[in-house]
């Protein structure tokens, strides 16, 4: 692997972390949307629920992508 195409590598890792990271600090956005916009705690939980459903869907089909590719 080239040089320059590590550190391409390294920073993408970094970003997805804190994409990934966001979805997890849900707890702490939660209360203030529910707050904000009057909607249930329910509804607002759903989005979550899907935010998850979804990483972990897009999770099965990048791996394979990036198995079958490999990194850049």
């Amino acid at each position: 692997m080239k040089k320059t195409n590590r550190y391409v590598v390294a920073t993408a890792g970094v970003v997805l972390h804190l994409m990934i990271g966001s979805v997890y600090a849900w707890s702490v956005y939660s209360n203030p949307i529910v707050a904000e916009t009057g909607w249930s705690e329910s509804a607002v939980s759903f989005a979550f629920s899907i935010a998850i459903l979804f990483l972990g869907m897009s999770a099965t089909f990048m791996g394979r992508l990036v198995e079958k590719l490999g990194p850049v």
